[in-house]
């Protein structure tokens, strides 16, 4: 049995070409947005979901109070039905501070995801905005910004003053900041996971700014109230797995710009064990295929740009690419065995000997060289040179697990399984309401 490799060639050398051209764009970095005088700055809303956080919950609090802004912020964190100390910790803030509120939720109402956590209290903001509550100072939805920060988040010091002029241009609907791993001196896995959003953030999302398709994490998202209610009562898409993703993709066919401030970072907490990476890595494949739905809206999106939609659509497509990978490297098993025999064509037009070799290495190490450079450049803890080719090779195998996840994924869509489990926290403990009210 012979099996011609050539279509793989070509696709997977079009999939690095393109993403080299997507670093060659993030090069040219604009600076931040700034404020004219006498502008006012926006009431930042920062939401918190929590559920069984009692590990983190109270840093995260503590960081959001700390926060050095101008204008006015609140902090929102809902407890979804939490069984641990979570409300308890909540409390103690709010007593302590008028800006903070905890929102319960009961046994009933918790554990339905994050979704219907954001949901739900998008609505309250939502109807306090109209009705004009002292605690958000009469603001309107055009005015309110709808800040998401996960229970383990660390948001930098003047992280709101620097995001809040991008919604100077009413057009904006919202504005995701870069991602970092706080913990990732702790064990390598949780390294990886830093290079991976590090990398990502310089490497692809500035240049996605700029053409008008940048994405929208979980964490670090600020959105506007107004570009919000154009979306309706719930916003966050209850059966997405990626809501963050999905929201976006909705703004954008919704008319609305989104944006990608590298000015600041929100520090997360990475994954220290596999089993817990690996399922949710398998969440973020299904969830992102999930959202091939919106492909036709995108296409023809009539507020974005050309550019913009052209990549928004790639960006999803390219998700087979793992796919391609893994048929790849099976053949080429199969082949080793003397099971098949692989036949390519591809790099045919290259002369033989010297460059057709420089072709084929150029090709294979120019996506981890820019990976690489683009880390090293970014990094709050860079390596050191001569570490540079060992965790080269480290971060090599471990990209891998994308092949493990992607057949998780497959496998889940292909039984019908849409749920999720929730990411645990590893932490030390910090220091009852029952509400479904804006109270303290």
């Amino acid at each position: 049995m012979t099996i011609d490799l050539t279509w793989a060639g070509w696709f997977t050398s079009i999939v690095v070409l393109y993403y080299a051209a997507l670093f060659v764009v993030s090069l040219r970095r604009p600076g931040a947005d700034t404020a004219p005088p006498g502008w006012e700055s926006p009431l930042m809303i920062v939401v918190v979901p929590a559920r069984n956080e009692e590990q983190v919950i109270g840093d995260t609090i503590t960081n959001l109070r700390g926060l050095d802004y101008a204008g006015a912020c609140r902090i929102l964190v809902v407890d979804d039905a939490s069984t641990d100390t979570t409300a308890a910790l909540i409390a103690e803030h709010a007593a302590q501070d008028p800006r903070v509120r905890l929102l319960s939720r009961t046994a009933e109402q918790g554990g339905r995801g994050k979704s219907d956590v954001l949901n739900h209290a998008y609505r309250l903001i939502r109807d306090a905005a109209l009705a004009g509550d002292p605690w958000l100072e009469g603001r309107g939805p055009s005015d309110i910004v709808y800040a998401i920060v996960d229970a383990d988040g660390r948001l930098e010091k003047d992280s709101l003053s620097v995001v809040a002029p991008y919604f100077i241009d009413s057009s904006v609907g919202s504005t995701q900041v870069g991602v970092r791993i706080y913990n990732a001196g702790d064990s390598t896995l949780a390294r990886m996971q830093d290079m991976e959003f590090v990398g990502f953030t310089y490497l692809v999302q500035i240049a996605r700014d700029r053409i008008g398709s940048s994405g929208l994490g979980g964490n670090g998202q600020f959105t506007r109230l107004a570009a919000l209610m154009t979306l309706g009562d719930s916003p966050w898409k209850m059966t997405a797995l990626t809501e963050d993703l999905d929201l976006g993709l909705r703004l954008i066919e919704a008319g609305w710009r989104t944006r990608f401030c590298h000015h600041t970072t929100v520090a997360q907490q990475g994954l220290t064990k596999w089993r817990p990476l690996l399922r949710q890595r398998t969440r973020w494949i299904q969830g992102h295929y999930q959202c091939w739905s919106h492909i036709p809206r995108l296409a023809r999106a009539k507020g974005a740009s050309l550019a913009g939609r052209f990549d928004l659509v790639t960006y999803l497509f390219l998700v087979v690419t793992v796919v391609v990978i893994s048929l790849s490297m099976t053949a080429s098993v199969a082949s080793s065995l003397g099971f098949v025999k692989i036949t390519s064509s591809f790099l045919s037009f290259v002369p033989q000997g010297l460059p057709l070799r420089i072709t084929s290495l150029v090709l294979s190490l120019l996506p981890l060289a820019t990976f690489m450079l683009t880390y090293q450049k970014n990094s709050r803890h860079p390596y050191k040179w001569w570490e540079v080719p060992t965790f080269a090779l480290v971060f090599s195998a471990y990209s891998y697990v994308w092949i493990v996840t992607t057949a998780r994924a497959w496998t889940r869509m292909l039984l019908r399984r849409n749920g999720w489990v929730k990411t645990p926290r590893v932490g030390t403990v910090a220091a009852s309401a029952a509400s479904l009210e804006l109270v303290s």
